[in-house]
């Protein structure tokens, strides 16, 4: 009997855990629109080419989609991804394997990573008073590129939810994969500024 109510006692403690940590990863759920983000930079440059102007005070955000610190689940696209320190661990919408999940991660990531830095540097050569707005209207294609990239990634993440695939069937199509065409010297870039970063700290 004892033995019993130790079990059961460590089964609802464990659930109890569990429904926190749901809650907790819940609660810090956000939603994100690719289309939003394209808007917002189209909307300033329009406000730019009509005034030719540089507002700073709408001059929009290097903003990460899913290289953040933390766990919380991002909805985009219709797909509910959860993210843990930088790191994809699951779509809820998906059973996919560790080879699967690590081939969506990595390439998420590396997209995500670039919009931002084309975000960043299109937003310097706004800033520099050099007002080289021909670099940062090419910075800005370049983001627009990469977006397309992300938003095309994802519809093809859902077509899988859609057909409902199993994982193994999911891991073969992955595989796959054309890499994205982006500049991946720009990429390199990226890299070498973040250790960079990391070895200053």
């Amino acid at each position: 009997m004892r033995t019993t109510y130790a079990l059961l006692f460590i089964f609802l403690f464990t659930k109890s855990i569990n429904l926190k940590a749901q809650s907790n990863l819940l609660a810090a759920d956000s939603y994100v629109s690719i289309q939003k983000l394209a808007d917002t930079r189209t909307n300033f440059n329009k406000s730019l080419i009509k005034s030719r102007t540089i507002k700073t005070a709408i001059l929009p955000k290097p903003k990460y989609i899913f290289n953040q610190k933390g766990s919380h689940t991002i909805n985009i696209e219709g797909l509910n991804f959860i993210v843990q320190d930088k790191i994809i661990v699951g779509i809820q919408e998906l059973v996919l394997s560790k080879a699967a999940l690590n081939m969506i991660n990595e390439r998420l990531m590396v997209l995500d990573k670039m919009q931002f830095a084309y975000c960043e540097r299109s937003n310097q050569e706004y800033l520099s008073g050099e007002k080289n707005t021909s670099l940062a209207f090419n910075n800005d294609r370049q983001f627009f590129s990469v977006l397309k990239n992300i938003k095309n990634t994802i519809s093809e993440v859902n077509k899988f939810s859609k057909d409902k695939q199993n994982a193994a069937s999911i891991e073969l199509s992955l595989a796959k994969w054309k890499q994205p065409k982006i500049n991946w010297d720009f990429y390199c870039e990226i890299l070498e500024k973040d250790i960079k970063t990391q070895l200053s700290k």
